[in-house]
């Protein structure tokens, strides 16, 4: 685990210490948020609604606040007066998340060469529990499509256009593409080798599946697999960026400081996050 640790630290531009996280480049990062303005970055999670890939979201009323006469008659309690929660039902990869290293295996290997091992309570390496907060730099790249296609080096290149890339950058792309289907637009796996040779080391997009998908291909998501299982880099899935892309526009810039946190789930391929975008 010390070499997963290890590149970790490498990736994001961390340093681990016993009593913490040291950010590389903190002050230059902090600096990024000219305007003081904070935008979720996160889509809504609603009861009810189907991911073609990850299942349904069921939120169901558990506890409601009539139920603590009931159940607390030795108690002094005032009509009307108690407590409520609601119990959720869902995949690790429902609505906004990032991916763990242990999402994708290659020839029955993980990230690293570590053979995966689960139980029925989920998966013991490199699970969503080892990945800490993000708090990095993200770049935009608007490559907003109108049709179903692969999003390629070019429509990359010209949306980064001559800003750099420095260590531990996110590349957050923006398709405007709001349809989950049999078929959805996203980038190739041409793009995601440049995005990795410019510098990037973590990766976010609004598309539901992140890369492009398409009916009646051998392909087998060559991205994740290229991302994940071979690059050991990290992506976030289904954004909302609608925001972002105005304010940006309006500044006329790319960069924004952004912070993601994973909820530390032992065991999970992944993590329903609420990411935040500072400008």
């Amino acid at each position: 685990m010390n070499s997963i640790n290890s590149h970790l630290q490498e990736i994001l531009n961390y340093e681990f210490l016993p009593e913490g996280i040291k950010i590389g480049r903190f002050f230059n990062l902090v600096s990024l948020v000219k305007k003081g303005i904070m935008i979720s970055l996160s889509k809504t999670l609603v009861g009810g609604y189907y991911f073609k890939a990850h299942g349904a979201i069921q939120i169901s009323r558990h506890q409601i606040y009539q139920d603590a006469k009931e159940l607390n008659k030795d108690k002094e309690i005032p009509e009307g007066t108690g407590f409520a929660n609601v119990r959720i039902e869902m995949s690790d990869h429902a609505s906004t998340h990032l991916d763990s290293l242990n999402h994708v295996a290659e020839k029955g290997l993980l990230f690293g060469g570590i053979k995966p091992r689960h139980t029925y309570l989920g998966f013991e390496d490199l699970d969503i529990e080892k990945i800490p907060p993000i708090f990095t730099r993200g770049i935009l790249l608007n490559v907003k499509v109108n049709e179903i296609r692969e999003i390629g080096v070019t429509d990359l290149a010209n949306a980064l256009g001559n800003t750099k890339v420095e260590k531990g950058d996110a590349a957050i792309i923006y398709t405007g593409w709001k349809e989950e289907g049999d078929e959805e637009p996203g980038i190739g796996i041409e793009g995601a080798k440049w995005l990795v040779e410019k510098g990037f080391t973590i990766f976010g997009t609004d598309a539901p599946r992140f890369e492009y998908i398409k009916k009646n291909t051998k392909d087998y998501f060559p991205v994740h697999r290229f991302l994940i299982a071979e690059k050991g880099l990290l992506m976030m899935d289904n954004m909302y960026l609608e925001e972002l892309v105005k304010l940006l526009e309006k500044e006329n810039r790319k960069d924004f400081l952004l912070i993601a946190i994973p909820l530390k789930i032992k065991g999970a391929t992944a993590s329903p996050i609420n990411p935040i975008a500072l400008i």
